[in-house]
């Protein structure tokens, strides 16, 4: 479902060696979601993430050295800001982000309810889950065969 929009949204991606990713989610963020403008944030890539923007015509920012992602994020944050952006959303470049998901996490802003919104993809305990999350189980399950006492 796409929105009409009045605002202007940017999908800030940064991106540090996504290589092997960068293309493909792109180009499936342009197809699924083309109201939206996007800005890849190579984030000094020692990979071929610079040359790919550039071949592939993407809207894109070089930082010439490695900031972090709080760096890239940040560049992308005061592109929006110079460029006049209403509201800015951070992609990841790995396509661990569903941009189905981007209508659903924007509403609450359009429609005023919001100022910020923080999505997971965590939540649902679907999809890619963080190593964090499986030691967690790990040790839940660890805890119930070998009770603390018992290991003591």
């Amino acid at each position: 479902m796409e929105m009409e929009r009045k605002e202007k949204i940017l999908i800030i991606i940064p991106a540090y060696n996504e290589a092997e990713n960068i293309v493909r989610v792109v180009k499936h963020m342009m197809e699924q979601a083309p109201q939206y403008d996007y800005l890849v944030v190579n984030d000094g890539s020692t990979d071929e993430t610079l040359r790919l923007c550039r071949r592939e015509n993407f809207h894109y920012l070089d930082l010439t050295i490695n900031m972090g992602i709080g760096g890239a994020v940040q560049a992308g944050y005061i592109y929006a800001r110079k460029h006049d952006y209403d509201i800015a959303v951070q992609m990841d470049g790995d396509g661990q982000h569903d941009i189905a998901f981007l209508d659903k996490m924007i509403a609450p802003i359009l429609d005023h309810e919001a100022d910020v919104v923080i999505g997971s993809r965590f939540l649902e305990k679907e999809g890619f889950q963080s190593e964090a999350a499986m030691l967690e189980l790990t040790r839940e399950l660890v805890a119930r065969e070998y009770p603390l006492e018992e290991l003591v």
